[in-house]
């Protein structure tokens, strides 16, 4: 494959030189597909572009987390590349054998994002929150009667590897369904009513997701993720997924059930504030482990507008029997970032009046006791 580098436009001069074919001013690359491929930064995106002749400016938007960013177009013959910086257009034919050439346009667009900023010195002590024991528990040990909690786990000799082996079963036990919900909102029953073939939402995969996580001795909680005009938003306002506590980092990790996804930066997982931080500074660096194929982009670009607000509950152990503790008659610590208002409305219409507020990291992430 001929691998052409395009800088800047007064390199056309050079191209031609050197025999590259120049069309009205523009670099020319060829093709016998009209399937494309196109590579960002490391991450390489096969099968998505359609060459399209019949278009006047086939136009291709692609997302800037980084400057600057190397940019890789490829045909089945053919290759172009370029460094892109936010708000650049560059334009390049592609020529197809009886067929116009396609005028092909990749557009970068500017979507460095902003690191929130939270309160890393204060700590209340007198916000407590109670894990699962994991000793006694009928619920759990019924959990593990029905379901392979077990088997998954052993043989996993990091808790790390625990907490992946558990994400990848959840993810595939439903397809997602943003709009069913099930009879009931306990783990065993969710996964009663999924092995019937019902699907769920991202709520439902972040409760199985903690139970399961919570049967193999890894004190988990439910995370509930916030988008910041959680208030005014008339829906997708906010994402549910699971944080479980490693005691072999000593630090709360993000698992995401839906996407079956656990991000890590040089090679550390991260919780949902660090996730939120190495979107913002440390993209390229940034990783998903995941067993389903989830794509870093596509999933950092969806799930960004979520890592806004954060709350879990006080009370995070498991059991429909339970009685939930509560801390000045609410269920739930609400981490909200510095300068931002504490919201009270979800969507519009729903009272969000359950959550005691903290802009403090050492509050919210506290190791668990």
């Amino acid at each position: 494959m001929k691998f052409i580098t395009v800088i800047l436009a007064s390199f056309l001069f050079f191209m031609a030189a050197n025999g590259q074919t120049i069309r009205q001013d523009l670099p020319v690359i060829k093709a016998k597909s009209l399937q494309a491929d196109y590579k960002i930064g490391k991450e390489l995106i096969k099968g998505s572009w359609i060459i399209s002749p019949q278009i006047e400016a086939d136009t291709l938007l692609v997302t800037c987390h980084s400057v600057p960013m190397p940019f890789v177009f490829y045909t089945d013959t053919d290759s172009i590349s370029f460094k892109l910086t936010p708000g650049q257009v560059c334009k390049f034919y592609v020529a197809i054998p009886k067929r116009a050439h396609a005028l092909t346009v990749v557009r970068a667009l500017d979507t460095r994002y902003d690191a929130l900023v939270f309160d890393t010195h204060t700590k209340n002590n007198k916000i407590k929150c109670w894990y699962e024991q994991n000793s006694q528990n009928e619920y759990l040990d019924l959990l593990r009667s029905k379901y392979p909690v077990d088997s998954l786990v052993k043989g996993a000799k990091t808790d790390t590897e625990k907490a992946l082996c558990i994400l990848h079963w959840v993810h595939r036990q439903w397809k997602h369904n943003g709009s069913n919900e099930p009879q009931k909102s306990d783990a065993i029953s969710i996964l009663d009513e999924a092995g019937k073939g019902n699907n769920f939402r991202c709520v439902e995969y972040g409760i199985v997701t903690a139970a399961c996580l919570n049967a193999a001795g890894l004190k988990a909680r439910v995370l509930r993720l916030k988008t910041k005009d959680v208030e005014t938003a008339e829906f997708g306002a906010g994402h549910v997924l699971a944080e479980v506590y490693l005691n072999d980092l000593k630090k709360w990790v993000l698992l995401d059930g839906q996407w079956d996804a656990m991000p890590v930066l040089n090679n550390i997982p991260l919780n949902a504030v660090e996730f939120q931080q190495a979107i913002a500074t440390g993209y390229d660096n940034l990783s998903i482990v995941t067993s389903s194929g989830t794509n870093k982009r596509d999933y950092v670009e969806w799930i960004f507008p979520y890592l806004y607000y954060f709350n879990f509950p006080f009370d995070n152990r498991e059991g429909p029997a339970i009685k939930k503790n509560k801390i000045k008659g609410k269920p739930d610590l609400m981490l909200v970032p510095t300068g931002a208002k504490n919201p009270t409305v979800f969507q519009i219409k729903v009272k969000l009046n359950y959550c005691v507020y903290t802009h403090s990291i050492n509050d919210f992430y506290a190791a668990p006791q």
